[in-house]
């Protein structure tokens, strides 16, 4: 071998044990196709043609690894992809396996935000077919079908001080803010009192609802959900899923009048200590709260959480009753559904003793939920309150009200926080 070949072969093996090339891979095999398959950095003061060969050579066994990914094989790289022999057979590969997973995921996945927009138009402007009575509850509401077949539950403005049609819409708009996606669509519509009244005929509430001097009747457009909606059924001390203490000795988790009820029947300790007069030998089943089974599914103590944060929010004070009308799941053991918030976001109170005892019975939480609720941009969400048909939805001093909530649930968390560690306040 002359003298100059024998130099360009120590420098060829010199250049081979160095890590010339380092690439970088991505775990997920689907991130990396939608970012980069990897990064590299070429080593200074090399020769570029033997650079570029070696690049060449780790660009086809990474193809190699990223094909055996996309085909379900072992994700382990052959041995054999190192070698330049295979060069010609593989080399096709890349066009193939990377370029078109980038192009094609969007039209697969379209973003919700895009889907909530169709559903809200056609909920909007869609023709009514049909008009029914919609069954339970205080409030009178109708079902309606759509020309194209779906349906919806059209909630109108009454005088009845319970229910607010607008406190739907605004609802809404904050579980999607924060990233919560539990409440049904909903949208501002205004409907011909003449297509409803037929459907009302003969019900005593038909005198509470306000029908405008052109004879229209403004209300909130409730998407249909299809799914089988199940009645949560939590068993006896569910409470203990989300607090730290101990749970009240009247559970705030209950209709208001049932609680206002047990705390004027229920002998207050705190007192009877006062007056030196024994406790009752065997307390009332108020009083005690049992001790928790456990959950049906593992997520459903955050999602608990996250409702009565959400209801804390909305000042929604109608969610908790006997037979758990408003606290239902996608058909059995499925997600939690976050129905009805028209009692929410009183236009005269800013916070309401039952919903602050509430809150205070809630002390694991979910950091994420925390988190989005803190980021809250209120602004933000006034001027999507805004683009609604019906805008105005909310006045200055509801939002006010919602700020000073939202305040007094982060200082509740902090708190918590403060007292008991994050790694217990959140759970989840």
């Amino acid at each position: 071998m002359s003298r100059g070949a024998q130099c360009n072969a120590r420098a060829w093996r010199a250049r081979c044990t160095e890590p010339a090339l380092v690439p970088t891979f991505c775990s997920d095999p689907h991130a990396a196709r939608a970012s980069r398959a990897s990064r590299w950095t070429r080593p200074r003061g090399r020769a570029p043609a033997i650079a570029d060969a070696l690049l060449a050579t780790t660009l086809l066994a990474t193809t190699l690894l990223a094909t055996a990914c996309n085909t379900g094989t072992s994700a382990e790289p052959d041995a054999r992809a190192a070698s330049p022999a295979p060069a010609v057979a593989v080399a096709p590969a890349p066009a193939v396996a990377v370029a078109p997973a980038v192009a094609v995921a969007p039209a697969v996945a379209p973003a919700p935000a895009a889907a909530d927009r169709a559903l809200r138009d056609r909920l909007a402007t869609a023709p009514i077919v049909l008009v029914e009575r919609g069954h339970g509850g205080r409030s009178l509401a109708f079902r309606v079908t759509l020309d194209d077949g779906s349906r919806a539950y059209f909630k109108p403005e009454q005088t009845f001080s319970g229910t607010h049609w607008y406190a739907e819409i605004a609802a809404h708009h904050l579980d999607r803010a924060l990233g919560l996606d539990r409440t049904p669509l909903v949208v501002g519509r205004r409907i011909a009192w003449s297509l409803l009244a037929p459907a009302a005929e003969g019900d005593a509430r038909v005198s509470e609802i306000v029908v405008a001097e052109d004879g229209t009747v403004r209300g909130a457009m409730v998407a249909w959900i299809e799914d089988r909606l199940v009645p949560l059924r939590a068993p006896l001390g569910w409470e203990r899923w989300i607090t730290i203490d101990e749970p009240p000795a009247i559970t705030p988790f209950q209709q208001a009048r049932a609680w206002r009820r047990a705390r004027a029947t229920t002998p207050d300790p705190d007192a009877l200590d006062a007056r030196d007069e024994p406790l009752p030998d065997v307390p009332d089943a108020s009083t005690a709260p049992p001790v928790a089974l456990e959950p049906d599914v593992p997520s459903r103590p955050a999602e608990l959480s996250d409702l009565v944060l959400f209801d804390f929010l909305v000042h929604n004070v109608d969610r908790w009753s006997s037979n758990s009308t408003n606290v239902r799941t996608r058909g059995e053991h499925g997600p939690l559904v976050f129905l009805d918030q028209a009692a929410g976001f009183s236009p005269r109170r800013a916070r309401l003793t039952l919903l602050d005892e509430r809150l205070a019975a809630t002390q694991r939480v979910r950091r994420r939920t925390v988190d989005a609720i803190r980021a809250l941009d209120l602004d933000a969400y006034a001027a999507t309150l805004a683009r609604d048909p019906l805008a105005p939805i909310l006045d200055e001093r509801q939002l006010a009200h919602l700020a000073e909530r939202r305040r007094a649930l982060l200082d509740h968390v902090d708190a918590l926080v403060a007292d008991h560690g994050e790694n217990t306040v959140y759970a989840w």
